[in-house]
Order: structure tokens, then C-alpha cells, then sequence
């Protein structure tokens, strides 16, 4: 590692440390509130699915004439139906969202022990794996109480979810700034 890589890990830490408390602050919120955190993570992402398909619509028409306009354009315009479709019923949006969250966040927690084992030799690489095998978990909670609890369940787990990404988040980034300077002459 360089001086140059050593001032930029410990300058990334810093960022790191910062987006990690937020996680954490988002995490104790969408925990406290799991029925607004449902409902505020179901308005966001219909929003998002609107504002993607808008944006690949404008696409679409900026190259029609390269190959692949059309494609472009029915993507679009379904990314902007089903947003619509999704605002206009928050409630079954609610519904297909904690679904979807589930594997989501199974899948998450899978990659995350992957990578957690492929930093074993990091400091602190055993919190990354305990936030994935804590995401593994709660993706196989949220798909169990599937449809029963999904105005609850969405906020709460998320909530979790942001709460321990934060605090690995805050680990590794703590581990990072007190790598001894040695290392930046190696």
C-alpha cells in the first residue's frame, strides 16, 4: 500500500464512519415506526420505478434511431405503469414489496458472508459476517410471516438490516484508522 492508498483509506474511513452512523440513525427510526418505515420504503420505490421509467422513456427517444428503441421504450413505459400501479395501492404494494424484500435480503446476507470470508485477513472482517448471516436470517424471516405481517415486517427488518450494515460499517472503518503507518511504506 502506497502513502497515497494509505491517506485515501483513511480519508474514505472518515465517509465511511459518517454513512455508517446514518445507517444506524435510519436503522433505530424504521424500527421505531416499522408502519411509516413500510409505508415511506413503498412510496420510494414506486417513485423510483416512475422517475427509471421516465428516465428510459427520454432515452429511448433520444437514440429512436439506434437499435434497441423499442425495447428502451416498452421497458420504460412498463417501469412507469407499474410504479402507477404500485402508488395508486400502497397497501398491495406493501405486500409484493415485502416479498420481494425478503429475497432481497437473503441474497444480500449471502453475498455478504462471501465476502466476509474473502477478507478474512481484514480487521474485523467477523462483523460483515455477522450481518450477513443476520441478513440470511431475516430474508428467511420476512418470506415466512409472508402475507400476514407485511405492514410491520417491511420497516422492522429493513430497520435491522440498515442498523447492522451501519455498524460493520463503523467497524471496519475504526479498523482501518489504526493501521499503523508502517503499512503505508510497504
Amino acid at each position: 500500500m502506497t502513502s497515497e492508498d494509505f491517506r485515501e483509506t483513511r480519508t474514505n474511513s472518515a465517509l465511511a464512519t459518517v454513512l455508517g452512523v446514518l445507517m444506524i440513525l435510519l436503522g433505530i427510526a424504521a424500527i421505531a415506526e416499522p408502519f411509516i418505515a413500510t409505508i415511506a420504503i413503498t412510496i420510494v420505490f414506486s417513485w423510483t420505478l416512475i422517475i427509471a421509467g421516465i428516465v428510459r422513456i427520454v432515452h429511448a427517444f433520444q437514440s429512436r434511431h439506434k437499435r434497441g428503441f423499442w425495447t428502451t421504450l416498452v421497458v420504460g413505459i412498463l417501469y412507469v405503469i407499474g410504479g402507477i400501479l404500485l402508488i395508486s395501492n400502497i397497501f398491495g404494494a406493501a405486500l409484493s414489496l415485502t416479498l420481494a424484500f425478503g429475497f432481497i435480503i437473503f441474497i444480500e446476507g449471502v453475498l455478504e458472508v462471501i465476502a466476509a470470508f474473502e477478507m478474512r485477513r481484514d480487521p474485523n472482517w467477523g462483523w460483515v459476517l455477522f450481518s450477513g448471516i443476520m441478513a440470511i436470517i431475516l430474508g428467511i424471516f420476512i418470506l415466512y410471516q409472508w402475507p400476514v405481517s407485511a405492514v410491520w415486517v417491511l420497516g422492522v427488518f429493513v430497520g435491522i438490516n440498515f442498523l447492522l450494515t451501519g455498524v460493520w460499517m463503523i467497524m471496519l472503518s475504526l479498523a482501518s484508522r489504526s493501521l499503523p503507518d508502517h503499512r503505508a511504506r510497504v
